[in-house]
């Protein structure tokens, strides 16, 4: 039996933190407990026993937004502390290997901020750093800066943020928790790419950053705190002519397999992974409720797809040796799934 947790963009009282059980037997989904928290919760980490929440402002005043932290006892979470962002709604966040420091990722504002922790608590903010810039994009998605995603190169040398309204990664130096940017090694991504979120392979040696705009993939060669395109692999299928926003990226724990969700074209791609070059290759696409926004992966078995739209949690099964990636019938009713976290 595994225990995971979703964030909910749930009207009223059906917002918040939900803990779901998955029985790998028979598949079955279940609901262990809901936690209605005040704002919308848009990301969940599960590090150490230990939850953190960054929120979008569910208020009409600027009193919300913000960081929660939660600890993790069997199969209840224990409120530690709400950290108000005075309004600010955060779409992402990452902890420092410490557990000093708590960054998170302002979409709307397009900053990167950063918060002190203390005893798993949000202690409180060190600062801030506003993003500059813009992109060409015609939905109106980059007349700003648009923070989407943080986190820690391989070799923990930068924190970066991916920028969706202005086409970048930044690269911070993060000692002691001030930011600090170095524009000698911020990467600018293609205009009119939108990047939303960047993951590292278990080696170090690749980055896969997925672009929402764009719908691509594009692989980078990471070395030394440099970033170099190698790959750029589209999302949705080249017939497919409505509207699509490539959203969550995810490997498998081997490192062998890449999967994304597609929300338009609704649908989870998997893709095999060249280890010695980093490259990606598509093998198929399984379709799923609508806006499938975020996934996740357990034990490279079973993948828990989030359908926002569809209001609901689905079950795929996952033969890596064999390349199968099959839909269940397994199902479960959450408000609006936004983030499908698992524990590390």
């Amino acid at each position: 039996m595994k225990t995971f947790y979703v964030a909910s963009y749930g009207k009223g009282d059906d917002k918040g933190i939900y803990i779901v059980s998955f029985n790998e037997e028979t598949l079955e989904l279940k609901k262990i407990q809901q936690i209605l928290t005040q704002d919308f919760p848009s990301y969940l980490i599960a590090k150490n026993k230990e939850l953190y929440v960054s929120y979008k402002n569910a208020r009409s005043n600027n009193e919300g937004g913000g960081l929660g932290s939660f600890s993790i006892h069997k199969n209840e979470l224990i409120l530690n502390n709400n950290y108000s962002s005075s309004g600010r709604s955060y779409t992402h966040l990452c902890i420092s290997d410490d557990n000093k420091y708590i960054f998170a990722a302002n979409y709307h504002v397009g900053a990167t901020a950063a918060y002190k922790l203390e005893n798993y608590r949000i202690d409180h903010k060190i600062g801030a750093v506003r993003h500059t810039g813009m992109g060409p994009d015609l939905l109106k998605r980059q007349t700003a800066p648009h923070v989407h995603n943080v986190g820690f190169t391989p070799d923990r040398r930068f924190l970066y943020a991916v920028d969706l309204g202005a086409d970048k990664i930044v690269m911070y130096n993060y000692k002691d928790g001030v930011l600090k940017e170095n524009t000698d090694y911020t990467v600018n991504v293609v205009p009119g790419s939108g990047p939303r979120h960047l993951i590292f392979s278990q080696d170090g040696r690749y980055g896969y950053l997925i672009n929402e705009i764009a719908n691509k993939i594009m692989v980078f060669k990471y070395n030394e705190g440099r970033m170099s395109l190698v790959q750029a692999i589209h999302c949705v299928p080249r017939h497919f002519k409505g509207f699509n926003a490539a959203a969550a990226i995810h490997l498998t724990k081997s490192g062998e397999h890449l999967l994304i969700s597609n929300r338009g074209h609704n649908s989870i791609a998997l893709y095999r992974v060249n280890k010695e070059n980093g490259k990606i290759s598509l093998l198929y696409m399984v379709h799923t409720g609508k806006e499938p926004r975020d996934f996740n992966i357990i034990d490279d078995k079973y993948v828990i797809v989030g359908a926002q739209e569809d209001n609901k949690l689905q079950v795929l099964t996952f033969d890596e040796e064999n390349e199968k990636l099959l839909m269940t019938d397994s199902e479960l009713e959450i408000p609006a799934p936004v983030c499908v976290c698992v524990e590390d």
